[in-house]
Parts: structure tokens; sequence; C-alpha cells
């Protein structure tokens, strides 16, 4: 069985490298906001809160959607800090873990957690979710899959012999079990529950996979030398069975809920 990492290790793991963090992940795909708008109610004026927005990937195209308030709250002293320097007056960042004390009972219109809710206790958190969002409104959580279909032995040779993060324990990523996320909200009281799984196809090349798999937990974890001289391997590997340009497969699984109301 793989050592697992402790879930606190999201909430300062990715602090330590912003701009690293922040040039290494894939933004989201266009369509997932288009489904947003559509069935989640992302619409000019509305009301979202974002849970571990991390270096902003999601919130800044949540904003561009004309939206009234984004609150993130982001556990990161250094990632909260980053959002604050964005100076824009819809964006009230608070530094602190998602729980109870978050204010703001039924007061959103939508929630989102992008690439960050298996970093926190599943069933705690969603009712703390429907605290906070008003009757009727929506939440959605979603992954980038870095993972490619099938074998994937360059992202295998990563992480061997590393703790795994809660997002992939058992061998399989925690957003791709669509019906065990799907029981999770419906059991939580969401109604109208949707799965959809989006996929896109992104040249690249060894040394955008290295900034990539720089920002993992694991290998953030590492000391510095040992975390450069297994990111050289994997980017040399990567040059000798892909070449300097090549194109991985990328999966971005979605789910969808409602309060009732």
């Amino acid at each position: 069985m793989s050592l697992s990492l402790d879930r606190r290790v999201g909430s300062a793991a990715f602090g330590e490298d912003v701009a690293g963090y922040a040039a290494g992940r894939l933004d989201y795909p266009e369509a997932l906001f288009e489904v947003l708008g559509q069935r989640a109610g992302l619409a000019a004026g509305t009301r979202v809160l974002e849970i571990g927005p991390g270096t902003g990937q999601a919130s800044r195209r949540l904003l561009d959607a004309s939206i009234g308030r984004l609150v993130a709250v982001e556990p990161d002293p250094a990632l909260a800090e980053h959002l604050r320097g964005w100076n824009e007056p819809r964006l009230e960042v608070r530094c602190a873990g998602f729980g109870p004390e978050i204010a703001g009972d039924a007061s959103f219109d939508l929630v989102v957690a992008a690439t960050s809710f298996h970093w926190l206790e599943s069933d705690p958190a969603l009712v703390q979710v429907m605290r906070l969002l008003k009757p009727g409104g929506s939440f959605a959580m979603w992954w980038n899959v870095f993972h490619e279909p099938g074998e994937d032995p360059l992202f295998d040779a990563l992480f061997e012999g590393l703790p795994r993060p809660p997002s992939l324990l058992n061998g399989w990523h925690y957003s791709l079990d669509a019906g065990a996320r799907c029981r999770d909200l419906a059991g939580a009281g969401f109604v109208d529950v949707e799965h959809v799984l989006l996929s896109r196809r992104i040249e690249m090349t060894p040394a955008s996979l290295r900034a990539l798999y720089s920002t993992f937990s694991a290998i953030r974890q590492l000391a510095p030398a040992v975390r450069a001289e297994r990111l050289d391997r994997i980017e040399q590997a990567a040059s000798r069975r892909l070449g300097e340009r090549f194109v991985r497969t990328f999966r971005t699984p979605l789910y969808l809920g409602r309060a009732r109301g």
C-alpha cells in the first residue's frame, strides 16, 4: 500500500514557490466555464466563493464572467498574499482553512473548488458548502487530471517511492471515481447532481512537463537537491521517450450539484 500525505500538507505545500506554481500549472478548459454558465448560475452580478484558489487559475476566469463578488478562501499565507496583489476590488481573500469559521450563511449563488476539494474531508466540507449556498445555489468541483489515460510511465516514475496525495490513493484519481463523487453530493443533500468529463490534448516540451510536475505536493515535500535530481531524471526521460515536442491528454472531470430551494 502506498504511503499517503497528510491532508494538512495541502494548506502549506504550494506557497513556497508561488511564481513556479503559477507558471507550471495548467489553466482550465474554456468549455468548463461555459458549463458553469449554462448549468450552475455563473453570471454577471453573482456572489461566488472559491475553496483553495491557489494562484488563481480558476479565479481569473470566474472574475472574467463579470461576477459581482468572489470570496477566495485560501489557507496558505503566501498564496493569499499573491491573490491580494491583484488589487481586484471584486476579490475578497480570506486566509483561512475551509470550515465552520467561514462566515456567510446562505449568501452565495455558487461555491466552487478547482483541483482542491480532495484536500478536505468530503462529508463535513459538503455540510459547510450547503450552509453557505443560497437556496437553489450551486456547487461545482473539478480537477485537471495530469495522469495520461492508460499507462503513463513518466508520471509513475515521478511518484516512485513517494507518499501519494489524497487525490491519488488506491491507484485511481479521486476525481475519476464518478460514482463515488456523485454519491457524496447526493448524500449531502444536493439535487440535480451531474458529472461532466472534459478532455483536451496539449502540446508540451520536457521543460514544461518538468515545470508542471514541480508543482505537485509530493515533489514539493522533497529537499531541494533531491527534488531537482528527480525532476532532472524525468525531464531527461521525457526527452528520450517523447522528443522535444509532444502532445499529452488531460482530462477535467466536473461535478455539479444544487441546493434545494
